[in-house]
């Protein structure tokens, strides 16, 4: 399938386009510790829409989501999935390609949405006297977004639509064709979890 590694060499392009608008962005220096605030005290900012942009490219075209691909693509190779695929290298890339291009309708469909309803996808780092564990606010980052000028937790439009126009786009596009409902049910998951994973590693990270 050619167009997986237009689809691979495109994503290791914006990867690197994202990296270096990354590095090139300017970074507020962390508060002196000893003026450390409980996180309930810190006063919500909504982003602006430059912002939003900008947490749009390095999450659905950084260097994590170039690794979950990678991993998809293994994965999906070690399961023959799908089998019309050839197997190899080629087929890794035709697989990798895929799980690329789901991470991508997966992203822009969750920036056009939060957009749209005004939600807050950001993660916002908790230091270790977080009182909710890794594992929950993932979760919560999962299915759920802050809204309005306090910026409380509620349920997430975006973040419903994403994974599941992940995986109805890859079936009418690129999956060959007697891609069932149930394969497609399955890479809907398939996007929840990982959605649910990236942010429990990141969670993990920041404290």
């Amino acid at each position: 399938m050619d167009r997986s590694l237009f689809i691979v060499a495109g994503t290791l392009i914006l990867s690197a386009l994202a990296s270096q608008a990354q590095q090139t962005t300017s970074v507020l220096p962390d508060a002196p510790k000893s003026q450390v605030m409980p996180q309930a005290t810190l006063i919500y900012r909504s982003p602006t829409q430059g912002e939003r942009f900008r947490y749009y490219v390095k999450h659905t075209y950084g260097i994590y989501s170039v690794i979950e691909a990678g991993v998809r693509g293994g994965i999906d190779q070690g399961l023959d999935r799908p089998s019309q695929w050839p197997e190899g290298g080629q087929g890794f890339a035709d697989r990798m390609g895929s799980a690329m291009g789901e991470i991508a309708v997966r992203g822009t469909t969750e920036y056009v949405f939060a957009d749209l309803f005004r939600e807050d996808l950001r993660r916002i780092p908790c230091d270790s006297s977080c009182p909710q564990s890794a594992f929950v606010r993932a979760l919560d980052d999962t299915f759920t977004a802050r809204k309005g000028a306090d910026g409380r937790r509620a349920f997430s439009v975006a973040r419903l639509l994403g994974p599941v126009a992940a995986g109805v786009v890859a079936r009418e596009t690129w999956y060959p064709s007697g891609y069932t409902d149930k394969q497609v049910v399955g890479e809907v998951g398939v996007n929840y979890g990982f959605t649910f994973f990236r942010s429990y590693v990141w969670e993990l990270i920041h404290r």
